[in-house]
């Protein structure tokens, strides 16, 4: 059973929702896996290599969601919830059964040249895209114990402090502040045991990217700060875990292509270019798994802070 309010049909302007999922199929359970995938959203060879794969593993351990770190549909967003892209894209390329579960998505900057209300009323339409406001937090129950993922908007955030925030589709810098205020909110009162934040933008990689300056002084603190365990994001098309104090950084990029990297950081832990995308098992002997495109795992990890 999936709780939440219905979407704002003012596309991206709507605000944040706090938001009680509790999968009864899980919700008794000792762990939970899932997997992330970010920067799919286009129907090419890539794509469907890392869609059966990702089914293939989805299966192998019983997978009860997916979180889509972002850049859903390339390379202009999508124009309505009758885009044929909903279909090509996204029903039919991961059509496995193991993929028919949730689909916690957030915005990447891609996305942005399309229609944000579109991504957004399409949770309406579909009974596995849950997208139901530009950031939210999604609470998932594991035995005794909640995980509490805080799904961000970076693209505004990304564009704070510079001549781009400016840029008329994002509002005025109040939207970026209201979301800052709402994250140290929900951070400082949540009790999970597990806080994940989920963003498109990269905080700290060795990607093509970079890490961003803005979401490095203004969210890196909040994680920081109220002991978040991981941060996953998307935007740079390889798969890297870096590891900053008890904050792990997960990217998962390389839905659909990969592109080269920069040295590592004196964070990084594991870093590949290639196609991809990543499983993780919260509760008992938390980790995350990094898998190529093929499936085949190239890295696993503890997640040390999450036990």
């Amino acid at each position: 059973m999936h709780a939440f309010t219905r979407p704002s049909r003012r596309g991206f302007l709507a605000g944040a929702a706090s938001l009680a999922a509790i999968p009864q199929a899980y919700a008794q359970a000792p762990s939970v896996s899932f997997l992330v995938i970010g920067d799919w959203g286009e129907s090419s060879n890539g794509q469907h290599a890392v869609a059966g794969a990702m089914g293939r593993i989805g299966a192998e351990i019983g997978s009860a969601f997916v979180i889509s770190t972002g850049d859903n549909f390339y390379s202009r967003g999508v124009a309505s919830v009758d885009d044929p892209q909903w279909t090509e894209t996204f029903e039919s390329a991961f059509s496995a059964p193991s993929l028919q579960t949730p689909w916690y998505a957030v915005l990447g900057n891609h996305d942005y040249r399309g229609s944000i209300a579109a991504e957004i009323d399409y949770t309406i339409e579909s009974p596995r895209w849950h997208m139901p406001s530009r950031y939210w937090r999604q609470d998932i129950t594991i035995g005794a114990d909640t995980a509490s993922f805080f799904m961000l908007d970076t693209f505004p955030l990304t564009h704070m402090g510079s001549a781009r925030a400016r840029v008329p589709i994002l509002g005025d810098s109040s939207e970026a502040h209201a979301q800052l205020r709402w994250l140290e909110v929900e951070l400082a009162a949540s009790h999970a045991r597990w806080k994940i934040v989920v963003g498109h933008h990269p905080i700290l990689s060795s990607g093509a990217h970079g890490g961003d300056d803005m979401l490095a002084q203004y969210v890196q603190p909040l994680l920081q700060r109220y002991d978040v365990n991981a941060y996953f994001n998307g935007h740079d098309h390889d798969l890297e875990l870096l590891r900053d104090g008890d904050v792990n950084y997960i990217c998962s990029g390389a839905g659909s292509e990969f592109r080269g990297m920069r040295a590592p950081l004196p964070q990084t832990r594991f870093a590949h270019s290639g196609l991809g995308f990543v499983s993780c098992r919260l509760g008992e002997a938390p980790s995350v798994r990094f898998h190529d495109g093929e499936g085949r795992v190239l890295h696993t990890a503890q997640l040390e802070a999450l036990e």
